[in-house]
């Protein structure tokens, strides 16, 4: 495992971008495929959870914080 911090970011009406993360769990407690850089869902729509499927263009996911 190569000795990096973890990075979060947010695109704009879009999921997160995670770096760094070599470990990742899901819900039901089962490990999951991870690669260098992964964007997860955060409209809630996608197919593919916890990754990103593009769905958020699909519904038009708008975060009016970001």
């Amino acid at each position: 495992m190569p000795d990096v911090d973890p990075t979060i970011t947010i695109e704009k009406d879009g999921p997160y971008v995670v770096s760094g993360v070599y470990e990742l769990t899901n819900s039901k407690g089962e490990h999951l495929h991870t690669k260098d850089n992964m964007l997860l869902c955060r409209c809630g729509h996608s197919k593919n959870k916890p990754f990103c499927d593009d769905s958020h263009i699909r519904v038009g996911f708008k975060d009016e914080k970001n």
